[in-house]
C-alpha cells in the first residue's frame, strides 16, 4: 500500500476509534445516571445474596415485562425493583442469574450474570440507546454480560447442577382468560416446565433473602429516599397552594405532578389520590374528577419517584383554608394518633408498635367524642395499618420483624366517616388522613417529612397562597 494511502488508512481508523469512543462517553453521560450509587454497591449487594444461598442454588431475576397498554402503544417501563437493587440495570428483556457454585463460562468460573438484548441500531431509532453487554459489563461492574438470546442455553447449563431455582419475584404472576373462566398462574406453569426438563430441580418462588436485604436502607437509598420526599414536599406546597372552591380535584393533582416532574422526579411511585368530601373516605380512589366546594376538605396522597425510590405523603386540608369545628377535632385526633405512632417508631420495637399507639388514640377521642360506643367500633372508621416499609416500592418488602436501623417506614393514621355512618351527622364526609415517611435510628425515629407542616394552624396558612402553577425553573 502506498505511504500516503496507509497514513489515510491510518487516520480514518484512529476518528473511527474516536467517534466510538466518543459515543460511549455520552452513553455514560447522557444515559445512565446513578445520581452518585457506584457500581461497587450493587456488587456488594449481590455478594450479599451469593453468600446467603444455599450450595447447589440459584437464583434468577428477571426484569420486569413490557406492558401493552393499548394497541399498539406501551406502558412506560419501570424495572423489577429486586433487579434494580441488585444491579442498577434500567432496562427491559434481561434477567440476572447469581449462582452459589458457580458456573463455567468460556473457560472462566462465574457466580454472576447478567443477560441483555444487543443493542441494535433500528431499535434504537425508534426508542433510544440501551446498554448492550459490553456496556452493561462495563457500567455495572457485572462480571459477565451476556445477549439475553444466550439465556436458556447458559440457564440450562447451569440448572444441571443445582438441586434448587429461587425466584424471588415475577413481572407477571397471573393471565386472566376471562372467555373462558379460567386464570393461568404463571408461577405454576413455569415451574411444570422447569421441572418437566429437570425433575430433580425445586423451584422456589422466595423473595425473602432480599426482603430482609432491603428492609435495612443504606446510605445511598436514605440519601434517594430524601430527594424524592424533598421532591414530595414541594408538590404537596403547590397543590395546597393553587386550592380554592371551585377547583377540580385533576386540577390539584396537576399541580402537584408538575412540581414532581419540574423538581427532577422521574414519575410518581403510584397514582395520585385526590379527594374532596366523600372521596376523602375512599382509600384508594384515583379518579380525581370531581370539583371541590366550600366546607370541604381535600386528602391528597401522593409521593413522586426519583432513581426508583419513592415517597409516600398524605396531607389533608379545608378547601377555603379554615377547618370547619367538627373538622379540625377529627384532624387533631388524627394528629395525635400520628405523633404516637411516629413516637414509638423505636429500633427494637414490634413492626406493630407504631399501628397500636396510632389506634389506642383514635379509639380513645372518638369514644370521648361519641362517635363510637365502643372500642371494636373504631375499625369501622380507621380500617387500615397505620404502617408499611417504604423504599424502591410505595409497600416495600420486609420482615416485619422488630424495628431496625436503617428501616423506612410510613405512619399514617386516617379517620374516614362517609354519609350515612351510624353517628351524628356533623361528622359525616370528614376523611382525614395525615402521612410521613420515618427512618428509624438508633437514636430514635427521624421524620423525613418534617419539612411538610402537619398543625392544623399550619395547614390553613399555606392554601391558596399560590395564584398560579410554579414555573419552571
Amino acid at each position: 500500500m502506498p505511504y500516503r494511502l496507509f497514513t489515510a488508512a491510518l487516520l480514518a481508523l484512529a476518528l473511527l476509534l474516536a467517534a466510538l469512543a466518543t459515543a460511549h462517553a455520552q452513553f455514560d453521560v447522557h444515559i445512565y445516571d446513578t445520581d452518585g450509587v457506584p457500581p461497587s454497591v450493587y456488587r456488594q449487594r449481590r455478594e450479599r445474596v451469593l453468600q446467603a444461598l444455599s450450595p447447589r442454588t440459584a437464583m434468577v431475576l428477571p426484569s420486569a415485562d413490557v406492558r401493552n397498554r393499548q394497541n399498539d402503544v406501551d406502558y412506560e417501563f419501570r424495572q423489577n425493583s429486586n433487579l434494580l437493587y441488585l444491579s442498577g440495570f434500567p432496562y427491559a428483556g434481561g434477567a440476572l442469574l447469581l449462582s452459589n457454585d458457580g458456573l463455567t463460562l468460556n473457560g472462566v468460573l462465574r457466580h454472576e450474570v447478567l443477560f441483555v438484548r444487543e443493542r441494535k441500531r433500528d431499535r434504537e431509532v425508534w426508542t433510544g440507546v440501551e446498554m448492550g453487554p459490553r456496556e452493561a459489563q462495563n457500567l455495572l461492574a457485572i462480571d459477565t454480560a451476556l445477549p439475553a438470546s444466550d439465556l436458556l442455553s447458559v440457564l440450562e447449563t447451569a440448572l444441571a447442577n443445582v438441586d434448587t431455582l429461587i425466584i424471588p419475584t415475577l413481572p407477571t404472576k397471573l393471565v386472566p382468560l376471562p372467555l373462558v373462566g379460567v386464570n393461568l398462574y404463571v408461577g405454576d406453569v413455569l415451574k411444570e416446565k422447569l421441572q418437566e426438563k429437570f425433575p430433580k430441580l425445586t423451584v422456589k418462588y422466595d423473595p425473602s433473602v432480599l426482603a430482609a436485604m432491603r428492609e435495612v436502607k443504606d446510605e445511598h437509598e436514605i440519601r434517594l429516599l430524601q430527594r424524592a420526599i424533598d421532591v414530595s414536599i414541594e408538590g404537596h406546597l403547590a397543590a395546597m397552594g393553587v386550592t380554592k372552591p371551585g377547583i377540580h380535584e385533576y386540577q390539584i393533582e396537576a399541580a402537584m405532578e408538575y412540581t414532581f416532574r419540574d423538581r427532577g422526579a422521574e414519575d410518581v411511585g403510584y397514582p395520585s389520590i385526590v379527594g374532596s368530601s366523600y372521596n376523602a373516605c375512599i382509600l384508594h380512589y384515583t379518579s380525581n374528577r370531581k370539583q371541590t366546594n366550600a366546607g370541604e376538605l381535600v386528602l391528597a396522597d401522593c409521593g413522586a419517584e426519583y432513581r426508583g425510590y419513592t415517597a409516600d405523603i398524605t396531607r389533608t386540608w379545608p378547601v377555603t383554608g379554615r377547618f370547619t369545628n367538627d373538622q379540625r377535632t377529627i384532624y387533631n385526633v388524627v394528629l395525635e394518633a400520628q405523633d404516637s405512632g411516629i413516637a414509638a417508631c423505636k429500633a427494637g420495637a414490634p413492626f406493630s408498635a407504631p399501628h397500636q399507639a396510632a389506634l389506642d388514640v383514635i379509639k380513645k377521642r372518638l369514644l370521648e367524642l361519641g362517635v363510637i360506643s365502643s372500642p371494636t367500633e373504631a375499625q369501622r372508621y380507621f380500617m387500615h395499618g397505620t404502617s408499611h416499609y417504604l423504599g424502591l416500592d410505595v409497600h416495600d418488602p420486609g420482615t416485619r420483624g422488630p424495628l431496625k436501623p436503617g428501616t423506612v417506614l410510613t405512619v399514617e393514621p386516617g379517620i374516614y366517616i362517609p354519609s350515612g355512618s351510624p353517628c351524628d351527622k356533623c361528622w359525616w364526609n370528614i376523611g382525614i388522613r395525615i402521612e410521613d415517611d420515618i427512618v428509624v435510628t438508633p437514636n430514635g425515629p427521624v421524620n423525613m417529612s418534617s419539612k411538610l407542616p402537619r398543625a392544623a394552624a399550619e395547614i390553613e396558612a399555606l392554601v391558596g397562597t399560590t395564584p398560579k402553577l410554579p414555573q419552571p425553573r
